[in-house]
């Protein structure tokens, strides 16, 4: 090699290793500048933060929770271990749901017919208790309206749900007002899909117990690229309404009031009695879990398996029936022949 092209190559080993170094300085002063950043982030919330909280009202929501037991139940805990969980889940999921709210809950019952004695201290302190001998057990979801009617100009929302209901969204009353302002129809109320966990597995059962449900195409409306529809089991065990809503109903003259219109009076009382007033819409199945809530039991799922509908989601794929423990062993036990 001649000296010139030593010299050469001398200067390309020395430019490479200038450039190397800059590359390595501008890694380790990026690393450095981070975590100053970093560093000084509080420092800059605090130099801008705000002075005071947004002031906010606080909606007042008016909730009646109608709520029988048997006398054996209502007199021995022990007996009513199952409804007591599923009553203390529901007013929690009240309580979680409205913590931002100014909230009023009343449990409407019979003598001797509920365990509320029984719940948590704290849950015993929020509530409140209505006992009336002159009503039918199942007939304790139409009593409460009249709840809602003698409240009406005392409360923003009113919110009727089962005992075995358990609600956590805390959106919930900005979905509806969102609902309600933008559907295009004056009388369209929005109830939520209610679904069941089992063994891991969530099925959406008020669809999935109906093998001849149907969408009504024809008046499904789309708000902010979720949308909605009529169907022909709009049943959640749940509704809630506006007071302007709580007037148009009052106004009607509620005709449906105590009478069976379909299936039964539980199912009368929470949803097909506001049929006669307002159309009732669910999310849409191409968005089912915008608006939900959970029943806190798993008697629907057993008795309507339904593997393959559409409205039973699994968060892993069930195809396969082995176990994955199982699967792996085998795996393993296949390749050690290789050897």
């Amino acid at each position: 090699m001649s000296a010139e092209q030593n010299t050469r190559s001398k200067v390309m080993h020395f430019m490479f290793l200038q450039m190397a170094l800059l590359q390595e300085i501008s890694r380790v002063a990026t690393r450095y500048s981070k975590l100053m950043f970093f560093y000084q982030k509080n420092r800059i919330i605090n130099l801008f933060k705000e002075n005071e909280h947004p002031e906010k009202k606080r909606p007042k929501v008016f909730v009646a929770v109608p709520h029988i037991t048997s006398v054996e139940e209502s007199n021995n805990p022990e007996k009513a271990t199952a409804k007591i969980e599923r009553l203390r889940h529901t007013i929690d999921g009240l309580l979680t749901t409205f913590a931002h709210c100014d909230l009023t809950i009343t449990i409407q019952t019979l003598p001797n017919r509920h365990v509320t004695a029984y719940l948590p201290e704290y849950q015993i302190k929020c509530i409140q208790i209505q006992e009336s001998p002159e009503c039918d057990p199942m007939f304790v979801g139409f009593r409460l309206q009249e709840e809602f009617v003698e409240r009406v100009e005392k409360f923003d929302w009113f919110l009727f749900i089962e005992d075995d209901i358990v609600l956590y969204d805390a959106f919930v009353l900005e979905k509806l007002e969102s609902f309600n302002r933008q559907s295009g129809y004056e009388n369209a109320i929005l109830y939520p899909h209610r679904f069941e966990m089992y063994q891991g597995t969530k099925r959406y059962i008020d669809l999935t117990i109906d093998d001849q449900l149907s969408w009504n195409q024809l008046s499904s409306v789309e708000i902010e690229t979720v949308k909605f529809a009529e169907c022909t089991n709009p049943h959640s065990g749940f509704y809630c309404l506006s007071k302007s809503q709580m007037k148009e109903w009052i106004k009607s003259g509620r005709i449906f009031k105590n009478q069976v219109v379909k299936v039964g009076p539980l199912e009368s009382a929470a949803t097909f009695c506001i049929l006669e007033c307002f159309s009732i819409y669910k999310p849409h199945p191409s968005n089912l879990n915008y608006f939900e809530i959970r029943h806190y039991d798993s008697k629907y799922s057993k008795l309507y398996p339904e593997p393959e509908s559409p409205y039973t989601l699994s968060a892993v794929n069930n195809s396969s029936h082995t176990p994955i423990v199982k699967r792996l062993r085998e795996r393993d036990l296949s390749s050690s022949h290789d050897y």
